[in-house]
């Protein structure tokens, strides 16, 4: 079975928002350029995930309040794409 790509969403403390994207072995790949909001940075992501689909993807991101300011719990969440 092949390994899935990995995207993952990334934050600082600082308001900057960007995603990763490793290969099946590991290997980081590409790093975005950075995003103002969270959103933008997802968005962006779920852009490369189209591209390359059918491939399988796993890709984690962040939800809930932004590390700037924010209140409440953060979580993190993972989606299993295209059979991932």
């Amino acid at each position: 079975m092949k390994r899935p790509i990995r995207i993952d969403q990334r934050e600082n403390g600082q308001g900057d928002y960007w995603y990763t994207l490793r290969g099946g072995n590991g290997a980081n790949t590409t790093t975005s350029k950075m995003y103002d909001t969270r959103d933008g940075a997802k968005r962006a992501a779920r852009g490369i995930i189209a591209a390359i689909t059918p491939a399988p993807v796993v890709f984690q991101y962040w939800s809930g309040p932004t590390t700037v300011g924010g209140r409440g719990e953060l979580r993190l969440v993972t989606e299993r794409l295209n059979g991932a």
